[in-house]
Parts: C-alpha cells; structure tokens; sequence
C-alpha cells in the first residue's frame, strides 16, 4: 500500500493543495488498502479526486465508467492539463479510433481510460480491456445502477462482469445523491466484497434556499441578480429557453451567455471559460452545464422551471457557494409549473402501445429485419422518424428512454462532436495520389502541415480554418474531404449534434412475442414519488427548506437552518406575535411583581410557549428581572 506521503506528494503536485477536503483521504487509504469504496459527497465535495489519486498512485490504467460524453470530455481535458495522460472512448468514436486508444492502453500509454456503461455491455470490449493493464475500476455517477434512483440506466449492471476478467482489482463508486436503498443497492449490484461506505452530510450551511412563487419570473429574476450580485447559473429546462432569456438579460444590460449541448465543442469551452474567468456574469443553461465544473464562487443558482427530481435539484444547486461564503439556491414557480410537471410525468410515462408503435417505426425507419440489429450503433434523427411516422418526437424520445430501462435501447446524446480526419493512405502512396490528383494536393498539404498525428490517429479538424488556408470555400472543403474519404485518402468524419442510438438487441417480430416491461411499473410508480417530492418541497409553507431535502436523503438529525425562506417567515410571524405579547406582559407587572406560573394564568388566552420567549427576550434585554421567591418584575 501506498503511504500518506504519496498521495499528498500527488495532491501537491497534479492539483496544487497541501491539504485533502473532508472525507477524501480517508476514501483514497480505503481504495489504496484494496477495499472496493462507496463515497457519498455532495456537489462540490471532489469525488472525482477520490478515484484519480488512488489511480495515479496504485499505476497502470485506471477505468472510469461514466454515464456523460460531456462530463467524461471535461475530465479528460482537466486531466490533460495536468500533465495526465487521459482517454475517453464515446459513441461518436469509429472502430478505428477506439482500437487506437485500447493499444495506447494496453502499451501503458493511458493513465485514465474513461468509457460509458453501454461500452461495458459488449461483450467483446470487455474481452479487450482483460488485455489492459487495469489498476482501479471507478464508477462515477453511481446511483445510475439502482432501479430506485432517478436516473437509472441499465447498463450499469453489466459493471460487476468486469470482476470475472479484474478479480484482484478493487473498484470506487462515487455519486452525490443516493438514497438509503440506493446505497445498499449499489453495494450490492456491484458485488462489493470488503465493502466501505463513506458518507458526508449533504448539509451545506452556507447555502440559503429559498422557493418564491412568482408569476413574473423575470422581473423577480433581475430582482435577485441585483440584490444577491455576482457570478450565477439560472437552469431552465430547454435549449430555446437558454436563448431567449440570455438575450433577454442582455437587453437589461445583464452580462449573460447561454450554454447547451448542441452548441459547438469550442464555443462551449469558451463560454465556460469566460463565466470561471468573470468575464461573463450569468450562464443561463439545460442541466447539461455544471458537471466537472468548479467554481468556488457562485453566488446564486436559479431554478426558473421545477426540476424532475430533488436529486437533480441538489446537485444543481449545490454548485453555489462551493467556497463556503453564503450564496443562495432559488426556486420560481407557480401553479403553471406544478401542471408542467404533472404533465411532464404523463408524457414521460407513455402507454404500453405508443411504446410499441416506437419500437416498431425505428427498426421499420432503418430498415433493420427481425432477429437482427444487436450491436448495431447509428446517428438517430428522431424527427425524420417522427415526420415518417407522423408521431410526436416527444412520445418517441420518452417511449425510448422506457426501452432504454428495459434493455433495448441506449440514446447517448452527444451533443456537439467537431469533424473528424485520419490519413489512410501511406506516405508513398499518399504523395502518388497528389501527383494524379493535383486538384486535391493543396487541401493535403495544408492538413498535412495544420495537423500533427493524423497518419497515427483521428484528429478534430476546424473546416473554417482549413478553407482559409486552403483558399476555398467551405462548401468546397467539403466536398473534397468527402472524396479524399470515398477514395480511401483518409476517413473523413463529419460534425454532427445528432445523438447516437446503440441496438443492445435483436429486432422482435411482435407478431409472436412481446417487449417485455419488466421495470415499466417500479419505474413510473418512482417517477410519481418524485415529482411528488418536488411538488412538497415546492408547497411546503411550515417546513424549513434545508430539512426537506436532508430528510429526503435520510439525514434527520439536524435543527432548522434559519436562513430559508421557510424560516425567516418563520421568525417574521413569531416577531410579529411577540410584539403583540410584550405590551401585555409589561403593563401586568406594572401593578405588581409576579411568578411566571400566576403570569400564565393572567394570560390565559396567549400561548405558553410564545408568553416564556417574550418573558425570557425581556429578562434578557434587562426589561425584566427575578427576585430571589422566583417572582418577576419590571426594572426601574
């Protein structure tokens, strides 16, 4: 086992501390001592340290199974930048890029080799990575194995299959949001054998949650933007909307930018970079912003939509305040909202017909005959199916995400994925076709001289610098790389912000068999509890906020948090019934000094409780004292 000393000569060298966050240390010693670990840390607790040191420091290559293109392309990137040779393998990827980073793995190249889960499902690549020389399996986001949580994804249970080919190598699970029984789910789906559990209080006591019910949100919204001041992330729940109210709080003169997965690679990267740096007030987004995202000082997190889950609501609004000073968490909703979402459910949970007629019009769309299709993986245009079929893209994409629970299926949106190229050809071979196709040659060597590596790898290409170069339009680029690709020169891959749907099995002639919806009924029945969890904690007018959602991942140990909502109202009322008592008391002790228990029958008509507060707020404030016989009066 690696010493104390290791780690935090990695810690000081990779990311720059001299000291680990709470709970970090010891799930690192724990992972190092061979244990297979659970670590439970909310947003902002740095759970992906707690696999990436113990993966430096135990060697060879570490496996990070990750349910996210875009959180898997952000630690990559990171670790890129800190001098860690990192790979992700993802569903826009081609054979052929894939086998080039599992060679790159298996020659000891790769430190960190991120994969998804529906990866590990094939049986083949399992076969492949058996040759790799695994240290540590991790699996991040790992609530996505249990039925119970809510964002189950099936192929999180082939996982625990990696232990037949990795019996000696022990595997970490992180999440930041799991229920008891999702905890327990976890452990026991993954087969942990010397099973470690460590768990932080989800509480954050700097964080102020507040729910307002508002019909003008944006007047509320440059309210709060005013008011609170600095950097924040308003989070609504589609890509237009992300538009709209950016250019909206622009007009206000707001410094706002606008984030979403189909916007380009680079673009997205820069808007990033500009809200870290300051340069950007507002990043208004889908909840595809914030993964691998830390930035200690965001002061504001709005939700302008209800989120589906209080799990998704945590860990969105748990990306404020990451440096311990106040920020705030808040909610706008009205009744509209609660419909919405009542609404949303009912769409999300499709009959078993519309699923059927999905299933049905997506093999028929792609032309692929019963008993076949396992395995296969293919840009998926849901609105050419939907027009085809003259079905509503919604039903389709929630009718697949059911399938996708079944095992049918697996959507991966991936978002904005820049063109790619490889050369094919060898060099002599290469420098014959430039002499026969002199048309093509300026495009060759401006790739060639832009773009290192691309005899050995795929490379991201940007077409508009290359037309410039070049000295063509990008229309014409287009066609040319096209052509380089059709005559084997290299292999062109094109841009694309469509999703990727995988076939995990054969085609079913429904005629003679059914689809079988095992989970259908848990999972709709689970759905409900939390849209009803969000509808509470949206409502509730008597509860504290941060309460809710600690019970809710059951922690019930803790006194109201006196900074919500909830409780300053709270505190507003009692203020309010105080004052009214007070005048009472004090003109009963003018006429005389009494004991507390003749003061209560004097009052019979004030409560109790209320009438000891007030009587104790005066003795503190030297209005009132106590004789030595235990009777109260007023000072002189």
């Amino acid at each position: 086992m690696q010493s104390k000393q290791d780690i935090y000569f990695l810690l000081k060298k990779h990311w720059g501390h001299n000291s680990f966050r709470a709970l970090q240390e010891e799930i690192i010693l724990s992972v190092l001592d061979n244990k297979d670990t659970l670590a439970l840390l909310p947003t902002g607790g740095g759970k992906s340290i707690c696999f990436q040191i113990p993966g430096l420091a135990i060697g060879g290559t570490c496996l990070v199974i990750s349910p996210l293109i875009a959180l898997m392309n952000d630690q990559v990137q990171n670790l890129k930048n800190k001098g860690i040779s990192a790979v992700a393998i993802t569903s826009v990827m081609n054979a052929k890029e894939i086998d080039i980073a599992l060679n790159n793995a298996a020659y000891g190249h790769v430190q960190f080799l991120y994969v998804s889960p529906e990866r590990i499902e094939n049986e083949n690549f399992r076969l492949k990575l058996s040759y790799l020389p695994i240290g540590l399996i991790a699996i991040d986001e790992a609530h996505c194995i249990s039925q119970w949580g809510y964002d189950f994804r099936p192929s999180y249970l082939k996982i625990a299959e990696l232990r037949q080919y990795f019996p000696n190598v022990s595997m970490i699970a992180v999440t930041a949001s799991a229920t008891k029984e999702v905890v327990a789910d976890i452990q026991e789906k993954l087969e942990f054998k010397k099973p470690q559990v460590f768990r932080q209080s989800f509480e954050r006591k700097n964080i102020r949650y507040v729910v307002q019910n508002e019909e003008n949100k944006y007047e509320r919204l440059i309210k709060i933007i005013k008011n609170i001041g600095g950097t924040g992330i308003i989070y609504v729940r589609n890509r237009k909307k992300t538009e709209e109210i950016s250019q909206w709080l622009n007009q206000q003169k707001m410094s706002a930018s606008f984030y979403h997965a189909g916007i380009k690679a680079n673009d997205r990267a820069m808007i990033q970079q500009n809200w870290i740096d300051n340069k950007q007030q507002i990043i208004v987004a889908t909840n595809a912003f914030g993964m691998g995202i830390d930035k200690p000082d965001v002061r504001f997190v709005v939700h302008l939509d209800l989120p589906e889950s209080l799990e998704a609501y945590f860990q969105e609004a748990g990306r404020a305040g990451r440096d311990e000073k106040p920020a705030y968490a808040i909610l706008l909703c009205n009744a509209h909202d609660i419909h919405s979402l009542k609404e949303q459910y009912e769409q999300k949970t499709p009959t078993i017909e519309q699923i059927k007629q999905t299933y049905q019009a997506i093999f028929n769309f792609y032309q692929i005959p019963v008993e076949s299709g396992e395995g296969l993986s293919i840009t998926f245009n849901m609105d050419d199916v939907a027009r085809n079929y003259n079905l509503k893209p919604v039903m389709i994409y929630n009718s697949i995400k059911c399938l996708e629970k079944e095992g049918y299926f697996s959507l991966l949106d991936a978002g904005y994925e820049p063109s790619k190229v490889m050369v094919k050809m060898g060099k002599e071979d290469l420098y014959n076709f430039q002499l026969k196709h002199q048309k093509h040659e300026p495009l060759i060597k401006v790739l060639l001289r832009s773009y290192g590596g691309l005899f050995e790898q795929y490379i991201h290409i940007k077409e508009k610098d290359l037309a410039f170069r070049t000295k063509i339009s990008e229309y014409e680029l287009q066609n040319q790389l096209e052509y380089l690709n059709t005559q084997g020169v290299i292999s062109f891959i094109p841009q694309t912000t469509l999703p990727k749907l995988i076939f995990l099995q054969n085609r079913l002639n429904l005629k003679f068999e059914d689809i079988r919806l095992i989970n259908y009924p848990i999972l709709k029945q689970k759905a409900l509890a939390r849209i009803d969890s969000v509808i509470l904690y949206a409502t509730e007018k008597n509860t504290c906020r941060n309460r809710i959602l600690l019970s809710y991942f059951n922690e019930t140990e803790f006194k109201d948090c006196n900074y919500c909502d909830v409780c300053i109202d709270k505190h507003k009322q009692q203020q309010e019934i105080h004052n009214t008592i007070k005048p009472q008391v004090l003109t009963l002790l003018s006429k005389g000094s009494l004991k507390f228990e003749a003061i209560i029958d004097a009052l019979s008509t004030i409560n109790s409780k209320h009438l000891s507060v007030v009587i104790n707020d005066l003795i503190d404030d030297e209005i009132l004292s106590v004789h030595t016989d235990d009777t109260i009066y007023i000072n002189n």
